[in-house]
C-alpha cells in the first residue's frame, strides 16, 4: 500500500512540476527529491503528503522550478541524471543544515546568487472572497421557486 501512495504521490508532483518546467527528467528528479521535499516541508511545520502535495501545487512546482531546473538552466548545457542528482544531494544537504525556512532562503541565496521565492501564498492560501456579481450570480443559480410555493 505505500508503494501505491508514494506513486500516486510522485504521478502528483511530476504532472504539477510538467506545468512549469519542460524537462523530460522530472519523473527522475522526483524520485530523488522525496528526502528533500519531506525535510524542506518540515521546516513549514507541515507534512509531506498525497493530500498535501494536491492542494499546494503551486509550492512544490515553483520550489522544484527555482531550486533545480532554473539552476541547472544556468549552469548547464544540458539538463541530465548525473547533474539532476548533484543538485538534489546539494538541496538536501543545505536543508539539512537549515534551522528554518528563513535561514534556508539565506543559504540558498548566498550559494546560487539567485532570489528564492516567496512561498508563503502557496502554503498559506487566502480564502477568495466573491465579488458583488459573482454573489448575486450565485443566488440566481441557486434560486428554486419551488421551495417558496409552499409556504
Amino acid at each position: 500500500m505505500a508503494t501505491n501512495t508514494l506513486h500516486d504521490l510522485h504521478f502528483e508532483l511530476e504532472r504539477s512540476i510538467a506545468r512549469r518546467v519542460d524537462s523530460k527528467l522530472i519523473g527522475y528528479q522526483v524520485s530523488l527529491s522525496d528526502g528533500f521535499y519531506n525535510k524542506y516541508t518540515k521546516l513549514w511545520d507541515k507534512t509531506y503528503s498525497f493530500d498535501f502535495v494536491t492542494e499546494h501545487r503551486s509550492f512544490y512546482t515553483q520550489l522544484t522550478k527555482r531550486c533545480v531546473y532554473d539552476i541547472l538552466g544556468d549552469s548547464q548545457k544540458k539538463i541530465d541524471r548525473r547533474a539532476i542528482a548533484k543538485q538534489m544531494a546539494e538541496l538536501e544537504a543545505l536543508v539539512d543544515i537549515s534551522e528554518s525556512k528563513e535561514e534556508f532562503q539565506n543559504f540558498f541565496e548566498k550559494k546560487y546568487s539567485l532570489k528564492f521565492p516567496d512561498l508563503n501564498d502557496c502554503i498559506y492560501q487566502k480564502k477568495k472572497e466573491l465579488s458583488d456579481f459573482d454573489k448575486k450570480l450565485w443566488i440566481a443559480m441557486h434560486y428554486n421557486p419551488r421551495k417558496n410555493e409552499g409556504e
